[in-house]
Formats: C-alpha cells, sequence, structure tokens
C-alpha cells in the first residue's frame, strides 16, 4: 500500500473547508490536539495546500494524515508534491493558552511552552528518520525520489495567548530553525488561518 495519497486541487472545496476551519477555531477555542487531528483527515483539501508552504511546490498532489514512516515514527501530516520531491511534515499541537509559552511568577520572560516544545522534537525525530533512511528504494517507493527537500511545521497555540515580545520570540525562532538543512516554521492556528485565508483570496480572484 503507498504511504502517499493521491489528490486533485479542488478550489471551490478548499473555500469551502477553509470556512469550516474558522468556524472549528471559533466553536473550539482551545482545541485538544486530538480534536485537531480528525478535523484536518477530514478535511483534505486544507491539508493538500499546506504543501506550498514549502517554496518548491506550487500544488500539493499527495498526501497523508498520521503517516508512518517506516514503523518508527508517525507524522500528523504528511504533504507534498511527488514531481519536485518537496515535501511538508506537520505536527498539530494543543490550542490551549499555555501551548505555545508558559508564564511563571518572578520571571521577567515566558517559558516555551511543553506543548510546543513536543511538538518540535516530533518534527526533529521525523527529519532525523527520512535523513537515516537515505537514498533507498524505499524512500524512492514511499516519496516519489531518492533526494527529497522537506520542511517541518509545528502548529500549536493561539495568538490571544502571545504576547508582543514572545510574538517576536515566536517569529524569530521560526524564521531561524533549520535541523540538517530543513526549515521548520512555528505557527499559531490562527497563523494558519490567515495563511489559508490568503489562499483563497487568490482563488476567488482567478
Amino acid at each position: 500500500m503507498p504511504l502517499l495519497m493521491e489528490i486533485q486541487p479542488e478550489p471551490h472545496e478548499l473555500i469551502k473547508e477553509v470556512e469550516m476551519f474558522r468556524q472549528f477555531l471559533k466553536q473550539n477555542p482551545s482545541a485538544e490536539r486530538g480534536q485537531f487531528l480528525p478535523f484536518f483527515a477530514q478535511h483534505k483539501q486544507l491539508c493538500a495546500i499546506m504543501a506550498t508552504f514549502h517554496y518548491k511546490v506550487s500544488t500539493g498532489t499527495h498526501l497523508k494524515m498520521e503517516g508512518d514512516l517506516w514503523s518508527d515514527f508517525k507524522c500528523d501530516l504528511i504533504t507534498g508534491n511527488r514531481d519536485v520531491g518537496a515535501f511538508v511534515l506537520v505536527e498539530f499541537e494543543d490550542a490551549k493558552p499555555q501551548s505555545l509559552f508558559h508564564p511563571k511568577r518572578g520571571r521577567k520572560n515566558s517559558f516555551w511552552g511543553t506543548r510546543v516544545e513536543h511538538g518540535f522534537s516530533q518534527v526533529v525525530d521525523w527529519l532525523f528518520r527520512i535523513a537515516r533512511e537515505g537514498s533507498s528504494d524505499t524512500l524512492e517507493r514511499d516519496f516519489g525520489a531518492r533526494q527529497i527537500s522537506i520542511m517541518g511545521i509545528v502548529v500549536a497555540g493561539r495568538d490571544r495567548d502571545v504576547s508582543e515580545y514572545d510574538r517576536l520570540r515566536l517569529d524569530w525562532r521560526s524564521d531561524h530553525t533549520a535541523i540538517g538543512g530543513a526549515r521548520v516554521a512555528f505557527f499559531t492556528y490562527d497563523d494558519l488561518l490567515r495563511w489559508l485565508e490568503g489562499k483563497v483570496e487568490i482563488f476567488m480572484k482567478l
């Protein structure tokens, strides 16, 4: 059974799914990871468009929710384009108040939240496992090429729970984190919604 499922872009369906995501966040402002996973599993156009976070991908053609990396690790979402050999690995974490930052009395700056650090560790393990696989028949079978380009994304928390200073820290970390040559970006669920709305706006103008 192939690791990744092929999918055809459907702009009109994507527009509907972005609105569903907006309503989901409105109705579940502090949703847990266990709520996000089934939501995205049921909205494949959202998952496919996230492949275009990677600069090499113009269209997401393949994806897998909870994709198994050769029995070692499981990715929340693998999405990408096999033709260009570029993929995005996404970790969905909680949207709870302390998912991103954890303030502590007597300390000027917040600690990074346990959920975002857990998500980052997950992405590091995925990148490690793919790098360890090397240029193998297995990699070519599952990803379509012996050399692939990867980006990691951690989605956690909500804008409302992030101070102005912590926002600067989050953006700086997102802009400057790379593991083994692969960029790793960090977003709130509000960041993700805004980005998706931007994509929808482009489609509506076509």
